[in-house]
């Protein structure tokens, strides 16, 4: 792809963007490993100098790039969750923001899901602002789960737990969708999915 040059009067307000956006060209063509920062700069059609002046690394980009998309996702996440009123559509909507998302930036979490885990094995800590992310959504799930709990429209369990077991079961079905597992049949891996854990949590009739 071309480098991304923005326009001069637009450079101070909109250079860190156009380092993310260049990243996450490059990250998804060539993969993490293999990418440099001078291929970021490049892209971004900036000095590496300038890039350093907004990131210090490599994977500071990378994290940046990411969380970057993260918000965005959590943003999206919450609208789709609170224009529907039964916790059952919520759920839906929780899985399938996630699903819609990784057909317009399946390079890129291809990417972080494979990139990711080698960086944990390296010891390198997770983003802050990534963590906080993932957090404030699980957060957000549980106190969808509480409040259904206490209207007795699921059973009691424990609504944290509740949370981080959809949030790893919608991750899985992002992975299987991304190495081709899934059935070729549109959703039919997530409505399983979903209605199992539905069937699963409904309180007794």
């Amino acid at each position: 792809m071309p480098p991304i040059r923005p326009r001069r009067k637009d450079l101070p307000e909109n250079r860190r963007a156009c380092i993310l956006n260049a990243a996450r060209c490059v990250f998804a063509r060539q993969g993490y490993s293999e990418t440099i920062v001078d291929d970021i700069a490049g892209q971004a059609g900036i000095a590496k100098g300038t890039l350093y002046l907004y990131f210090k690394s490599k994977e500071e980009i990378y994290l940046a790039a990411f969380t970057d998309d993260a918000r965005k996702l959590e943003e999206l996440t919450r609208e789709r969750m609170n224009a529907v009123n039964s916790w059952q559509d919520k759920l839906k909507a929780y899985v399938y923001v996630r699903l819609d998302y990784l057909e317009t930036h399946q390079d890129f979490l291809r990417i972080y899901l494979a990139e990711i885990r080698s960086m944990m094995v390296r010891g390198m800590r997770m983003n802050a602002d990534l963590f906080h992310c993932i957090r404030e959504s699980e957060g957000h799930l549980t106190q969808m789960f509480a409040a259904a709990i206490a209207k007795k429209e699921i059973r009691p369990i424990d609504p944290e737990l509740a949370a981080v077991t959809l949030s790893d079961l919608t991750r899985g079905l992002i992975e299987r969708r991304l190495l081709g597992w899934s059935r070729p049949t549109g959703r039919s891996d997530a409505e399983f999915a979903l209605d199992l854990l539905c069937r699963a949590l409904a309180a007794d009739s």
